[in-house]
């Protein structure tokens, strides 16, 4: 049998890593996530919770560039 290839198997990311982002989820992610990858946002959140390497990375950046904006805005009204 295959080993599960996920973020915690490989290395890439650590449980508190993993636990941080889960933290920053918002209401709407799980959607973006989903057309980012090709998918339902149902199916995005279980390849998330899976570990899936692509689903983690993309849900990273998603969450990043959200707060990202968010900051922008909140310094320059």
């Amino acid at each position: 049998m295959e080993k599960n290839i996920n973020v915690l198997t490989i290395g890439q990311k650590s449980v508190k890593e993993i636990q941080s982002l889960t933290s920053r989820l918002q209401y709407g992610d799980s959607t973006t996530l989903g057309e980012a990858i090709g998918c339902t946002p149902d199916t995005a959140k279980k390849r998330f919770n899976r570990g899936n390497v692509d689903a983690y990375n993309a849900l990273d950046r998603i969450i990043s560039a959200r707060e990202n904006v968010v900051k922008d805005l909140k310094e320059n009204n």
